[in-house]
């Protein structure tokens, strides 16, 4: 009995992970992929990068029906093991393990985030670095500060969707 307490309680510790790093797991609803999809609008085998990637479930679905190359980083283990299996068959989705702040996002057209506020001053300058100009950066739920999007996606009782250029950012 206090083998699978323990095994349970490890096994929540690790699919939180993310909390720990001040980025806590929040899945995007599916019904929205397609929203997302029209509203940052990359063309065939153009690359979007997905910041704390959960399951990847977004990505495997993005690059399946619109032909977009994916690129998942995600902290937790268990997640990031779960995603990493699932991409062996998608050609299009590579799932890439650990802090998104230290990996290079410098082949990104288009960069997805769903995280809280608190992260968005240190996103900002990561964005300023790493990005090309004309990147664009989808940003679920709540807005970059002081920054005005060029177009957003909202819905009675949904989540609302803020699109970015990078240029603006800097």
């Amino acid at each position: 009995m206090i083998i699978i307490f323990t095994l349970l309680i490890l096994a929540t510790i690790l699919l939180f992970w993310g909390g720990f790093f001040d980025v806590v797991w929040l899945p995007t609803k599916k019904r929205d992929y397609n929203r997302i999809a029209k509203l940052i609008d990359l063309q065939p085998n153009e690359i979007l990068y997905d910041l704390g990637s959960g399951t990847g479930a977004l990505l495997f679905y993005l690059s399946k029906r619109y032909n977009i190359r994916c690129v998942g980083i995600e902290i937790s283990p268990i997640l990031y093991l779960y995603s990493k299996v699932k991409s062996l068959f998608y050609k299009k989705v590579n799932i890439k393990y650990g802090n998104f702040f230290n990996h290079d996002l410098s082949e990104a057209d288009g960069v997805y985030v769903f995280l809280h506020p608190k992260a968005y001053g240190k996103l900002r300058k990561k964005f300023s670095t790493d990005l090309k100009k004309e990147s664009k950066i989808l940003v679920s739920c709540w807005p970059l500060n002081n920054i005005k999007p060029m177009r957003m996606s909202k819905k009675e009782g949904e989540y609302t969707y803020y699109l970015y250029k990078k240029a603006p950012l800097c």
